[in-house]
């Protein structure tokens, strides 16, 4: 039935075009065309590789004609080609996507356009998405909306027509706009540690789960991760999800557990307690009525505070922590980030998360929470990957950034000026010692799955409580923090899964993929 539709409709609209081109000599010229879509300007990486605009989708343009008609038959969705042949029948031209090349004539013209937003949706939380009017509503598109429209094109294709608004037969077909604008935003985000991040994290199977990549030498945010993932061209879909899609985890307060426990060994040793300070974990202390336990049952025994990092010991940073005072504690996360926003751009704003006041440990079970990263206290995957990065390069802090600068037509990086500040905010011989525990925490402790043979590397895993519970169990985050190399940092790399179980087994094998594959590309 249908090739009947077809060979009659063609039939009519090469009859219809028959008949035009007799009168068209004498008819004054003009033009009619079909606007395809607005080309934004463009998100690019550090290396200036397109995070946007860096798919091209194939469209044909196409006179009413028995011709172009056969040669779109096949390659749209059959309701497209409906709506295709009622236009063609009616004498209207048509530009539509088409999932397969065609063969070029004077009816139909073949030509591509880009895609603003990669079929894999990399990067999609820092890029964010638009609005049905095409302004920019999160992440970098809403941050860089006006930057980002000033190169705005409109992709449109041209007919040739008469008078009454019939088109010519014969004419070229004439597409503009469709070049992509090279004006955009450039970020410190690198494309290929971006993918290799995203895959290792799917590859574990994360549902809803952050990583962040920082580098340590400049504190530029190399890869950041969030899933689940959104359609950036299909947000309706995301907005119902129990799983919150939009939602940019790695920007977020979670529970953060043992993966604090190093900010508390700095706060001790700054504030003079000895490294070879001794405990003997029995499996459990009680402090005001309350029970702590620690993970290993029957105690770990005495141990240091290398062993205790080694063995994340609980009970051991109780004693730890009360011994160092919650005024110590408490100044040393700030120093840390702890507790502040971190502001990647105007829009782009991680949560504080919460630092609870040096006050508000008014208890040694108070103070017991915070010692193992428990109770009120929470922080973001950005600000526990750069407390990481801040003890790899020596205890200096440095803010994290994600905006490198912008390209000008020419599509040339301008950089924006930024102020540098690097603050010691522990000594240099104390970062060392914390270096060295980090890096047997992998070598022999809980952090032994992030091991590679192909790079060193140092961390510490953890296992958060949230106080959720689901089916009658506690729900948990799991967490691994650490950097590679071990002996010469490059990298910072946090990954955290929400009930995600323990954190050596969920986070630290994660880890060690990125950062093996990091060490694969740069070679």
């Amino acid at each position: 039935m249908m090739s009947l539709i077809l060979l009659f409709s063609a039939t009519g609209i090469r009859m219809a075009s028959l008949a035009r081109s007799t009168r068209q000599a004498g008819v004054t010229a003009s033009t009619m065309s079909i606007d395809i879509k607005t080309l934004r300007g463009t998100v690019y990486d550090c290396n200036l590789k397109p995070l946007t605009n860096s798919e091209m989708l194939l469209y044909a343009a196409a006179k009413p004609s028995g011709y172009a008609l056969g040669q779109l038959k096949g390659k749209v969705m059959p309701d497209v080609f409906e709506s295709v042949l009622k236009r063609m029948a009616a004498g209207k031209p048509v530009a539509v996507k088409i999932d397969s090349h065609i063969v070029p004539s004077s009816d139909i013209k073949e030509f591509e356009v880009a895609q603003r937003y990669a079929s894999d949706s990399l990067a999609c939380h820092i890029i964010g998405y638009l609005d049905g009017s095409g302004d920019g509503v999160s992440g970098i598109e809403e941050s860089f909306d006006s930057l980002l429209s000033e190169g705005e094109s409109t992709v449109r294709v041209r007919f040739s027509s008469d008078a009454n608004g019939r088109v010519m037969i014969g004419e070229e077909i004439s597409v503009e706009g469709e070049k992509v604008p090279s004006e955009g935003v450039v970020l410190t985000i690198d494309k290929d540690i971006q993918m290799i991040t995203e895959k290792a994290l799917d590859g574990s199977g994360a549902e809803c789960a952050a990583a962040v990549v920082i580098e340590i030498e400049s504190g530029a945010i190399r890869a950041c991760a969030s899933r689940p993932l959104f359609d950036g061209d299909n947000i309706a879909a995301s907005l119902n999800d129990e799983k919150s899609p939009l939602i940019n985890r790695a920007l977020l307060p979670f529970s953060v557990g043992s993966v604090f426990k190093p900010v508390v060994a700095a706060a001790a040793l700054e504030g003079g307690v000895s490294e070879n300070f001794e405990y003997n974990c029995t499996g459990s202390v009680t402090h005001n009525g309350v029970t702590f336990n620690c993970h290993k049952e029957d105690g770990h025994g005495v141990l240091n505070m290398e062993g205790a990092l080694t063995y994340s010991c609980n009970t051991y940073f109780i004693a730890l922590a009360i011994e160092t005072g919650a005024d110590k504690i408490i100044e040393t996360a700030e120093k840390f980030g702890f507790g502040r926003e971190t502001v990647l751009s105007d829009k782009l704003i991680s949560s504080p998360g919460f630092l609870p006041g040096s006050n508000k440990l008014d208890s040694d079970a108070a103070i017991a929470n915070i010692s193992f990263g428990q109770g009120a206290l929470t922080a973001t995957p950005v600000q526990i990957c750069n407390a990481m990065a801040s003890i790899a390069r020596g205890g200096i802090y440095i803010e994290p950034y994600l905006v490198e600068g912008k390209t000008n037509e020419s599509g040339e990086l301008i950089k924006i000026k930024r102020y540098e500040e690097k603050l010691q905010i522990i000594s240099n011989k104390h970062a060392a010692m914390l270096q060295n525990y980090l890096k047997k925490v992998v070598e022999e402790g809980s952090g032994s799955r992030a091991q590679s043979e192909c790079v060193t590397s140092a961390g510490k895993t953890a296992t958060a409580q949230t106080g959720k519970s689901k089916g009658g169990e506690e729900i948990y985050n799991a967490w691994f923090a650490g950097y590679f190399p071990a002996d010469n940092p490059k990298y910072a790399v946090v990954i955290m899964k929400e009930d995600g179980g323990e954190g050596a087994l969920s986070c630290a094998p994660v880890f060690k993929i990125i950062a093996e594959e990091c060490v694969r590309i740069d070679k």
